[in-house]
């Protein structure tokens, strides 16, 4: 999710320098595309970026730090956009330790319609061959 990557990009910054949030303004140009990329190893394009950027103004993750910097200038993170975004880190964080029993169970979970469309499958061969077979 891009939007998040903005968010992170935002925060990694804030902390490097020890800035606050209220001192923090980005623009959303191709400089940032290509340091976004840079650092998670992505492909984004500026309109993805966009996009993304605007589904974080929707959500008032981001806001216009000043008027005058168009749509996707001067943009800064607000408290609520900090907090989206270190718990989406965190809930990353803690789906990566999780066990090898813990992942099994949560992809049966993710995935329990196939696993009864699969033995409703197998109970209807079962019964066919049961019928027809002799």
């Amino acid at each position: 999710m891009p939007e998040f990557k903005i968010l992170n990009h935002v925060i990694d910054y804030m902390e490097s320098t020890g800035s606050t949030y209220k001192l923090v303004t980005l623009s959303v140009d191709q400089e940032l595309v290509d340091e976004i990329n840079e650092e998670n190893k992505t492909s984004y394009s500026l309109a993805e970026l966009e996009k993304a950027t605007d589904k974080c103004l929707a959500h008032e993750w981001l806001e216009h730090a000043t008027l005058g910097g168009g749509k996707y200038g001067s943009l800064r993170i607000t408290p609520k956009g900090v907090g989206a975004a270190r718990s989406k880190r965190k809930s990353e964080e803690q789906k990566a330790s999780r066990s090898p029993l813990k992942k099994a169970s949560d992809y049966v979970d993710d995935h329990k319609g196939l696993f009864v469309v699969l033995g409703f499958l197998l109970a209807l061969t079962t019964l066919s061959l049961k019928i027809f077979g002799g």
